[in-house]
């Protein structure tokens, strides 16, 4: 439960039901795991864990409250509640759980041969406790991730599929692999290793704000990077830096958002269908299109331009 995981997942394909506990291997050494209490029954228990695989915990309701006995760990406490999310390495470690009748937790599990092939690549960004992960070393460690509406949101998309067969494995895969990438982004940007802010002027701001203007003003034609900071008079790197600095986003992550937001309010407002959406935001495939806008708000373009 929560932090207690069946390490035995890992040795094959499938599902895998225990008490309160749902398990789903998604590929070898990745493992999907809800767990579930009833209302009135609440949970204590000890554990002692001494290989672990890293856990990306995520909890939907209730509360659970862990305490650490013994490891690197030792001597601290973190109560996890709704909304709460954590990246956890648990080896070598020895503690206890409380939780809370009600709770729900979704926990991805997944040990370092599935993680190595996508840091590799990102080796010198890293941080130390990454890197012990994937040396396999008998350490641990526990970061709690900011409360976001975006995760969240692919957390209920994974607990509540309605897909069957094979189109249910790969909705629950690219979900949670999407749920992945944004956790550990987050955890390597608040330890300083991945993204690093550059000093800008307020002329740099200036024509930062400038091209947001440019990215924006033709949806179907939109200038690449280069352009961009070429019209700017910036350095691309600058340019991709400051964006993410000034807006919060990658520049194009910001574009993507901003046609999607703009599709929302034209099929809300009722005065074009679906394809005209589509076709006015600068989407040549409409499938493309309902695909982006179910990721972002979780209903299809169709289904949502029908309720209002």
């Amino acid at each position: 439960m929560g932090l207690g995981q069946d390490l035995t997942l890992f040795a094959g394909p499938g599902f895998y039901r225990t008490c309160g506990t749902d398990s789903f291997m998604l590929r070898p050494g990745l493992v999907l795991q809800l767990s579930q209490l009833p209302p009135t029954n609440p949970l204590c228990v000890e554990f002692e864990i001494q290989s672990s695989p890293l856990i990306f915990g995520f909890m939907l309701t209730g509360s659970n409250h862990c305490s650490y006995k013994h490891g690197a760990l030792s001597g601290t406490k973190q109560l996890h509640t709704s909304g709460s999310n954590s990246i956890t390495y648990l080896s070598d470690t020895v503690g206890n759980m409380r939780c809370k009748g009600g709770m729900r937790r979704l926990s991805i599990i997944m040990n370092k041969d599935f993680l190595y092939p996508y840091l590799v690549a990102e080796h010198s960004n890293i941080t130390k406790q990454l890197e012990r992960v994937l040396e396999g070393r008998k350490t641990a460690f526990q970061w709690i991730g900011t409360h976001s509406t975006r995760k969240m949101r692919l957390v209920a998309d994974i607990v509540t599929s309605d897909y069957s067969g094979i189109l249910h494995k790969l909705y629950m895969e690219t979900r949670t692999l999407e749920l992945i990438e944004i956790q550990l982004i987050e955890y390597l940007s608040s330890n300083n290793s991945y993204e690093r802010t550059i000093s800008l002027s307020a002329s740099d701001i200036r024509r930062i704000k400038d091209v947001r203007e440019l990215l924006v003003r033709d949806m179907e034609n939109p200038p690449s990077l280069a352009q961009l900071a070429k019209m700017a008079g910036l350095s691309e790197k600058k340019l991709k830096m400051g964006f993410k600095q000034v807006f919060g986003l990658p520049v194009f992550e910001y574009f993507r958002n901003y046609r999607l937001e703009i599709a929302r309010e034209l099929l809300a407002s009722g005065g074009m269908n679906v394809t005209e959406v589509g076709m006015h935001i600068g989407y040549q495939n409409l499938s493309h299109f309902s695909h982006e806008f179910f990721r972002r708000y979780g209903v299809t373009p169709k289904k949502f331009h029908r309720k209002r």
